[in-house]
């Protein structure tokens, strides 16, 4: 008999939102430590696999380093343990000055939607946001990563159930066609689409009429300003250009520079490893990455003496990035595009109004609330241009693949990066778990309400406290066995 993989892959589909849906609820009954409990088991059991998933996910994808991707493996099992340890994520809390008691509901059951250029570890940075959040998750990953993401998964999940976690709680769709991952993320049983990956299926996430946390594409402008550090920039730029061969989307794009120390930058990033094309060179480089003005999904990750290769440039096999100068920029440009490779595009402007014309520029081809940085000696210029554009994370003096994602910034750590309604998402921060749970909040009363706290400065949630005091007179910890019977309860009947 001849099998029907469409319907095998849609039936798959089905599946496991069914048994996702029963873990879910078990998952639900657990408390907040064992929740914890059972991420750290998995954090501590993948850890020591980040290379060896590094390596085949290279092998498998052809995308990107193995040591760079060793790096975010290991960041995804540390970092995300690190950055929410202590944070309430789930059970009872109170706000003593607003006079609530917020009680913490998990999602239930997520679909999470994972890439190409990291996509170990967005898995596991996914599975651990979902379990220590309470919530049963099933991978659709990308194909060409299909098979290094099956087996993490499978390591995942058996660690996870070692640890007590109830069965399924992470399963992957085994087939990822684009009709089996639209039926996840269209059923009823899916109460949350967490999506990265490319444009079309973010899109189609959002289209599912289930709630989506979805993230948008990447295309960085770096400004360097007449003011800047060239000696301590250039290494920056030329490291975050090579780290996994340029295939972050928090990659450095366009690099803007200041007239009057565009020499000296250029001179800065070859004694750094890049190789300046010629004009010729550009073209030829330009030909090979964007085929009749279409972008080649072959230099995606790929290094940088492989592409110029490619293209008919000679360089050496050292060489850590290509840089394109680009003349005339102009609406439309391929070299204004999102690259996802060792490629940088140059271009020299006459100060902050011209460089903030072309970072315009590159946002009508993507990229909008996504990242940019400025290299600069004034402060005040850093945050001019952050008002000026659409971009939701500016990097000042720094690394935008670091910065972007928490390593070197205040921001949070993630590997999926909201882009607010610049990007056409639902969020502008960087993704956590705490946006895998709603809080329910339970009101009492409040002399003149909410308006009242605000002459009092209390009614911010920096203001939000777990006490021991009562609540309307009644003894703490009897309000807490009340609300966890009542809630126990719910959780019973919630499906």
């Amino acid at each position: 008999m001849v099998m029907d993989h469409d319907l095998a892959a849609l039936q798959e589909a089905r599946d496991l939102l069914q048994r996702a849906r029963v873990a879910a609820d078990a998952l639900a009954r657990c408390t907040p430590e064992q929740a914890w409990q059972l991420a750290e088991a998995v954090a501590a059991a993948l850890l020591p696999k980040a290379e060896f998933y590094a390596e085949w996910a290279v092998r498998e994808t052809r995308i990107g380093k193995v040591a760079d991707k060793v790096m975010k493996n290991r960041m995804a099992c540390q970092a995300t343990l690190d950055g929410w340890r202590g944070v309430p994520l789930g059970g009872v809390r109170r706000n003593d000055a607003l006079r609530l008691v917020e009680i913490g509901r998990p999602a239930g059951v997520i679909v999470g939607l994972s890439n190409s250029t990291s996509p170990v570890a967005t898995i596991l940075f996914k599975a651990l946001m979902a379990l220590m959040t309470r919530n049963a998750i099933v991978f659709s990953p990308h194909p060409v990563a299909l098979h290094c993401c099956a087996d993490a998964v499978r390591e995942i999940e058996a660690a996870a159930r070692r640890a007590g976690a109830p069965e399924h709680a992470v399963q992957m769709l085994s087939r990822p066609t684009v009709e089996a991952t639209g039926a996840l993320m269209r059923d009823a049983r899916c109460d949350l689409i967490v999506a990265t990956g490319g444009t079309p299926m973010v899109r189609a996430a959002y289209a599912s009429g289930n709630p989506t946390i979805g993230v948008g594409a990447g295309n960085v402008p770096v400004y360097v300003d007449r003011s800047a550090d060239i000696a301590a920039l250039a290494p920056v730029l030329i490291s975050d250009k090579n780290f996994d061969h340029g295939s972050p989307c928090s990659a450095p794009s366009v690099v803007l520079v200041d007239r009057p120390v565009a020499a000296a930058l250029r001179d800065a990033v070859a004694a750094c490893g890049a190789h300046v094309c010629s004009d010729d060179e550009a073209a030829r480089v330009q030909a090979h990455a964007w085929p009749s003005g279409r972008f080649n999904a072959k230099v995606v990750g790929r290094p940088a003496a492989e592409i110029a290769a490619g293209a008919g440039v000679r360089v050496g096999p050292e060489i850590a990035a290509l840089v394109l100068p680009l003349m005339q920029p102009e609406s439309g440009h391929p070299l204004l595009r999102e690259k996802l490779s060792p490629l940088l595009t140059a271009v020299v402007v006459d100060g902050f109004d011209e460089a903030v014309d072309v970072a315009r520029m590159m946002l009508a081809h993507g990229g909008g609330g996504h990242t940019a940085a400025i290299h600069t000696g004034d402060a005040e210029q850093a945050v001019a241009w952050g008002a000026a554009l659409d971009y939701y994370r500016v990097i000042v003096n720094g690394s935008t693949v670091f910065g972007s994602t928490g390593g070197e910034t205040g921001l949070a750590h993630t590997f999926t990066i909201g882009t607010g309604f610049a990007g056409r998402s639902s969020v502008d921060s960087n993704v956590g778990p705490d946006l895998l749970v709603n809080w329910k909040r339970v009101a009492f009363p409040l002399p003149g309400g909410w308006l009242a706290t605000r002459g009092a400065g209390t009614g911010s949630p920096a203001a939000v406290a777990t006490t021991n005091r009562a609540v309307a007179g009644t003894p703490a910890a009897e309000v807490t066995r009340e609300l966890l019977r009542v809630l126990a309860e719910e959780l019973e009947r919630a499906h």
